[in-house]
């Protein structure tokens, strides 16, 4: 089973993403509202998939990031923004995120099919 922890403050925002990921087999989905209970959480259950924003009420969503990777160095970050900064995203992109999926309309069928595929790989890396 794979974990996939989300952190995202728009209550409507977390709800939509579980559901357009929740056909996914072989995953197990745990959202939190805030920067301090996801990197707590990280500490006691590490997940092998964390979705971030970067828009989050106390943190800088690239600082949560790096104290996610430094707590788990081979987890696989996908970043979920509305922020089209090319500047930013390359930023990211050398930090070691898998992704960074646009904010949009579609967003939440190209997250579903990157997630799907990044469960294949994490599952063949490790099976």
């Amino acid at each position: 089973m794979n974990k996939i922890y989300v952190v995202e403050d728009n209550k409507t925002e977390s709800l939509l993403l579980k559901l357009s990921l929740s056909g996914i087999s072989n995953i197990q989905i745990s959202e939190f509202p805030d920067e301090q209970s996801l990197l707590n959480a990280i500490d006691a259950d590490p997940p092998s998939i964390f979705i971030a924003d970067l828009n989050l009420p106390d943190l800088d969503g690239k600082e949560v990031i790096k104290q996610a990777l430094a707590k788990v160095p081979k987890l696989e970050v996908i970043v979920v923004s509305a922020q089209e900064n090319v500047y930013k995203i390359g930023e990211l992109q050398e930090m070691g995120i898998y992704n960074y999926v646009v904010k949009s309309e579609s967003c939440l069928k190209y997250l579903k099919k990157v997630i799907d595929d990044l469960v294949l790989f994490i599952d063949a890396k490790h099976g």
